[in-house]
């Protein structure tokens, strides 16, 4: 029985543990809450892109106890909140950012919120977007003041539209249910845009360059928006003006129309001008009457604009003289009062300046024309000759001179009579000279600024008769058709050849290369346009320290002083300058030329100057003469005595040298030395023996 009994009991518990397991999964492990949102409905509508919402909740609390309700909105805030009515004890209290209703006793409690957003837009849609508490249906009335309010596809399902009563817009309900959120999206046609009347400031600031039958007028027009906006500016202009060139950030078109009287110019830009300042520039030419005294200048005004002011400014160009004639409606100011903008734009040119603050204004200036006075169109500042003489009679002349040219295409030259022209060189390199109605014709180069100097070299042969015992001799210089500042001239005579009662044009030495204004640094200067290298240079700059070379101003000095000295001790001071740049180096270069002057003269072997000159006349005499090629580079070879001459502010003479000589060649001359010396040594001794006796 005890058994029986035993797993009776058994029996029930083990039927007894599943339906107590099962009634604790069935038993809600939290307990249900103490309160509960029944209805949410939300007032409102958009004024100025704000939406202004009056919330009113219903709230029930199920049992006795503290509890505290949160009433939150995120995105929007909240500017009121109030009980309007309570069961009991209830509070507002803030928690954090938002706040709780606070209440021990059940029963149900309405709540008022006011509160307010900002209306959300995209590309497509503007709308309401806010977090709400979660209730049991809440509501949502908004009334948008726009016509016609097309809603989005998904929203269109839960939302009424009906006119605003005793309102201009569209009332929008919806239905949310157990919602948290609020999302209402709609588009809308604008509502017709309220029109402010633009109010604009403009500063006006005119360049006139007066030329001889036209004025050219730049105009740079400031404006600043104060008030409103607009897209289109509007210029008027004299009707005998040319607009060439338009200029301003953004501009979309430009066009000028003829209107009464005058010429009005619309400018139209990409973007709206509100708020902002902008500057417009305006590019034209005005015709000037032909021999006219008389000129007004332009008035330009700024259509539109509240305010204007301006300055206008006179420039001239060429032979005009311009002066100030009658001014109505603006007053005369110095050019050094001009802003900023005028004085950049015309730097030192502005000889007259105007200030006006009103239209109309009147200003004429008076204009003189002038005849243009014939100056000098070229020149040469350095003339250096070096004929080297041979005992059969053969001169070799080579003429370098220092060309300053304003754009003239060809520089004329006349030959002595009977030379021949071996060599022209223009700037380092080889050009074809041309035959002239009467004269040689020597292309400079146009390329060159009329500030630098072309260097032209010319190289030319004549035969005379060979030296006998004594005689005359006559040489005689190139004719340029422009002046020469400085002339240089060089003989070099056989050591037994003896010259004397030299007379002519020229002075004995050589005159120093240096001029009033600036040193005459540079002779010849290399194709880029950098300086030719010497020796000397060289050494000054080994003699500077490492990285750094010589203070320019020290280099000039020593560069002209060292030029100087060179001239007045017969050497060549710019030839040797060109021919050192470029003398042959190679041997092949060497016997391509006349003479071999590029090589190191240390190792060339030494020459009689008898065989120097007897191999160059052979060479040279005996090379056929053809047109169509580039001529040679001559060098000339040094030898004998140097005879030095100069000449300043050479016109359209020529130089000339005449000159006595004495040929005694050896040993003749050595038999007449000691007669010269013996006999009178002799003499001596016989008197004295005489005496003695």
């Amino acid at each position: 029985m005890r058994r029986l009994a035993g797993c009776m009991v058994a029996g029930v518990m083990a039927v007894a543990m599943p339906a107590a397991e099962a009634r604790e999964r069935v038993t809600p492990s939290t307990a249900p809450p103490a309160w509960a949102i029944e209805s949410a409905d939300y007032a409102g509508d958009v004024q100025d892109q704000i939406i202004k919402l009056d919330v009113r909740y219903t709230i029930r609390t199920i049992r006795d106890g503290w509890v505290e309700i949160p009433l939150a909105i995120p995105g929007a805030t909240i500017t009121g909140i109030e009980i309007e009515k309570k069961t009991g004890e209830a509070y507002i209290m803030p928690r954090g950012d938002t706040y709780v209703l606070a209440t021990s006793k059940k029963g149900t409690f309405k709540v008022r919120v006011k509160c307010s957003s900002i209306l959300s837009q995209d590309s497509q849609y503007e709308g309401v977007s806010l977090g709400i508490p979660r209730a049991t249906f809440s509501t949502l009335t908004l009334t948008v003041p726009r016509k016609e309010v097309e809603l989005r596809q998904a929203d269109a399902l839960y939302v009424e539209r009906e006119a605003a009563a005793g309102r201009d817009g569209t009332k929008l309900t919806a239905r949310l249910g157990a919602a948290d959120r609020i999302d209402l999206r709609w588009r809308t046609k604008p509502a017709t845009p309220v029109t402010v009347e633009p109010v604009v400031y403009g500063e006006v600031h005119t360049l006139v360059t007066i030329e001889e039958q036209l004025a050219r007028v730049m105009s740079i027009m400031a404006y600043r928006m104060a008030q409103g906006e607009t897209k289109e500016l509007i210029v008027r202009l004299p009707a005998d003006m040319n607009i060439l060139n338009v200029r301003g950030p953004g501009i979309d078109d430009w066009r000028v129309a003829d209107a009464d009287g005058h010429k009005t110019l619309t400018v139209t830009l990409n973007f709206v001008l509100k708020d902002a300042g902008y500057q417009l520039v305006v590019e034209g030419e005005q015709p000037i009457q032909e021999g006219g005294t008389s000129y007004a200048l332009p008035e330009i005004t700024l259509v539109g604009v509240k305010q204007e002011r301006g300055y206008v400014a006179v420039a001239r160009s060429g032979s005009i003289e311009v002066s100030a004639g009658s001014v109505e409606g603006a007053s005369r100011v110095d050019v050094r009062e001009l802003p900023a903008t005028l004085s950049s734009l015309s730097g030192s040119l502005a000889i007259l300046a105007f200030k006006y603050h009103q239209h109309p204004f009147q200003v004429a200036v008076s204009l003189a024309r002038h005849q243009d006075h014939a100056v000098l169109s070229a020149i040469a500042e350095l003339g250096r000759l070096q004929t080297v003489v041979s005992r059969q009679g053969a001169l070799l002349t080579r003429a370098s001179y220092l060309i300053k040219a304003n754009k003239k295409q060809f520089l004329e030259v006349a030959l002595p009579q009977g030379a021949t022209l071996w060599s022209c060189i223009v700037n380092g390199k080889a050009v074809k000279p041309v035959e002239g109605s009467e004269h040689l014709m020597v292309p400079l180069d146009a390329s060159t600024e009329s500030a630098a100097a072309v260097a032209v070299e010319l190289v030319y042969f004549e035969q005379r008769p060979a030296f006998e015992w004594s005689g005359h001799m006559t040489l005689q210089g190139p004719v340029l058709d422009v002046p020469t500042t400085i002339s240089n001239w060089s003989v070099y005579a056989p050591d037994d050849v003896k010259l004397f009662r030299i007379r002519g044009n020229l002075e004995r030495g050589a005159a120093a290369v240096d001029f009033l204004d600036e040193p005459f640094v540079q002779l010849a200067m290399n194709a880029d346009g950098s300086f030719s290298r010497t020796v000397d240079e060289e050494k000054d700059d080994k003699r500077a320290e490492p990285g750094k070379l010589l203070n320019p101003k020290k280099w000039q000095k020593e560069r002209t002083a060292r030029l100087a000295r060179g001239v007045a001790s017969g050497t060549d001071g710019y030839t040797d300058a060109v021919a050192e740049r470029q003398a042959p180096q190679s041997p092949s270069e060497v016997g391509a030329g006349v003479y071999g002057g590029g090589g190191n003269e240390q190792e060339r072997p030494e020459r009689s100057y008898r065989e120097d000159m007897d191999d160059l006349i052979s060479r040279l005499a005996g090379r056929s003469k053809e047109t169509g090629i580039l001529p040679l580079k001559i060098q000339l070879p040094k030898s004998g005595k140097a005879y030095h001459f100069n000449r300043l502010m050479a016109s359209s003479e020529s130089l000339t040298l005449e000159a006595s000589f004495v040929h005694v060649p050896m040993p003749v001359g050595f038999l007449a030395f000691l007669a010269m010396v013996l006999l009178p040594l002799g003499g001596f001794g016989l008197t004295r023996f005489r005496l003695l006796g």
